[in-house]
């Protein structure tokens, strides 16, 4: 690897300082590179974009965007302009750069797709290259395994062409479960490419391997399922097979048999990086525990795969199931963590958000991961319908904060996506908040219609008798009180009553009613 990285040295200085016949320079591209050689990397930031906006098939623009992101140390915007400059217009030396560039970056991760495709690539224009032809027999050999690219998959697969997501787009990464690990199949052919190269050839294992990634990449989960099986009759102990297996199991929403082959995996873990093998197993295997409400195995499995690789899925993972046993402490406690890890982590900004709030902790920690939920919802799905079910949990949440704030109407267009759910339209948190909601935005007859939907509150029947004092109905406001009182007898001497009541307090009968507890005692006893 040291020798590979010298010689990346050496053809770097040369693509950089050789002028060549393919450049296409432009005033901002030689803007840009002026700039890039005096380090004014922001300057030379803006004239590259200019340069590829105005020419979109010259990737030599990227490729510089790439170098100034590495010396930033920005990594995945590093990598993401090399791969955009690897399909686009360059001369041989600068290919060949880039190409060598990623393939030792996705040979690192342990991407082994990605690695064996960019070596492979590299050695089309260099064929004796034996440091790159050993990174490629070791991606080959490998490809198929659990390894660590979920950190950066979605942040560097970019098209050829740059461009903003599409909504759907979007909303398609975020919905992926950031602990059901799938592999990334750069490279790999559509599923009838090796479909009839199997018809002739039936015993190639590694093809019958590739068909399953791909199959899988397909969605068409049950003819994966099919060809793993036949790969583990051939090889009951490659433990890559039951691993595969056991995600299939997973999105086909079979938990059980999931960990079955989980449990095959981990009798014979992969041995090359095997922490990194089990640290998959455990993070889906809890996975599995959590869809069978299995939580305390589920609990072992996520400490599990933490102790293999310290990152956040696991803790992640603990954060949302102790939100889910509603353990507020742990909750905020492995959001926490997890957040010490990956400070950008949405989901679990939203666990602790939640905990915080159910804790009754209205801290810093509180205001910050409310404010980088909240702004993530925002920018990224305008349409709340659009966002992930996983996004939802702090929906509750979010309307309360929002009625909190005054913000009414933003509070309601999280309680329209709300009660789509059958399950809320019983919850006594999102019929009274919605309630509150209502009374507190001046719609009264809608409060009344919901909160007469919640049933033993004593919130509830106070905020309901508000209600029928504002509409100037004694008598009802009167039978409310009394509900909330026969809950929560401090209702009677609550010092806000007269300015909560306002409109039905010059009636000499209700402060009479108030007097007497509603005739319970006397009013010479009050004192």
């Amino acid at each position: 690897m040291e020798s590979v990285r010298k010689y990346l040295s050496l053809v770097f200085i040369f693509v950089i300082l050789h002028t060549t016949v393919f450049a296409i320079d432009s005033d901002a591209m030689k803007e840009g590179k002026k700039a890039f050689s005096k380090k004014a990397y922001g300057e030379a930031i803006k004239k590259f974009n200019k340069h590829a906006d105005s020419h979109p098939q010259d990737g030599e623009a990227y490729m510089y965007l790439g170098y100034i992101y590495e010396y930033k140390k920005d990594y995945p915007k590093s990598i993401q302009n090399f791969r955009r400059a690897a399909d686009l217009d360059l001369d041989k030396d600068q290919r060949k750069t880039v190409l060598l560039k990623l393939a030792l970056f996705f040979n690192y991760h342990q991407d082994w797709n990605s690695s064996a495709t960019y070596a492979s690539r590299y050695l089309k224009y260099d064929p004796k290259n034996e440091e790159v032809q050993k990174i490629y027999n070791r991606a080959v050999g490998n490809k198929g395994n659990p390894s660590s690219t979920q950190n950066y998959t979605h942040t560097v697969k970019v098209d050829s062409k740059p461009a903003e997501p599409k909504q759907s787009d979007s909303k398609k990464d975020a919905s992926k479960k950031p602990d059901e690990v799938t592999d990334n199949s750069e490279g790999t052919k559509p599923s009838e490419y090796y479909e009839q190269v199997l018809v002739g050839q039936p015993n190639l294992e590694d093809v019958r391997w590739d068909y399953v990634l791909a199959l899988f990449d397909e969605k068409k989960y049950d003819l994966a399922e099919t060809n793993l099986k036949t790969l583990i009759e051939k090889n009951p102990s490659r433990s890559r097979y039951h691993y595969k297996l056991g995600i299939v199991k997973l999105r086909q929403d079979d938990p059980k048999a999931a960990i079955e082959s989980f449990e095959r995996a981990k009798k014979n873990p992969f041995s090359k990086d095997t922490n990194v093998f089990l640290y998959y197993v455990y993070l889906n295997e809890g996975v599995a525990y959590q869809k069978l409400a299995e939580l305390d195995k589920a609990e072992t499995s996520f400490h599990l795969a933490y102790k293999q690789l310290q990152k956040d899925p696991p803790l992640l993972a603990l954060a949302r199931l102790y939100e889910q046993k509603s353990d507020w402490e742990n909750c905020i406690s492995f959001a926490d963590k997890a957040l010490s890890l990956n400070p950008e982590q949405i989901e679990s900004h939203m666990f602790r958000f939640v905990c915080l709030f159910e804790a009754g902790k209205r801290t810093k920690k509180f205001e910050t991961s409310f404010s980088k939920y909240s702004e993530f919802i925002d920018s990224k799905f305008p349409d709340l319908n659009q966002t992930p079910e996983k996004y939802q949990v702090g929906f509750i949440k979010l309307a309360r904060r929002y009625t909190e704030t005054n913000a009414f109407d933003k509070a309601e267009a999280y309680f329209t996506v709300l009660e789509k759910v059958p399950a809320n339209l019983e919850s006594r948190e999102y019929l009274f908040y919605r309630g509150r909601n209502y009374f507190y935005s001046g719609k009264v007859d809608s409060a009344i219609s919901i909160l007469q939907k919640v049933s033993g509150s004593s919130a509830g029947n106070y905020l309901l008798a508000r209600c029928y004092s504002k509409k100037g109905d004694l008598s009802k406001t009167k039978e409310q009180f009394k509900l909330a009182a026969d809950l929560k007898p401090d209702y009677w001497t609550s010092e806000s009553i007269e300015k909560d009541f306002k409109d039905v307090w010059k009636d000499v009968s209700f402060r009479e009613f108030i007097k007497t507890k509603a005739g319970t005692v006397s009013a010479q006893a009050q004192p």
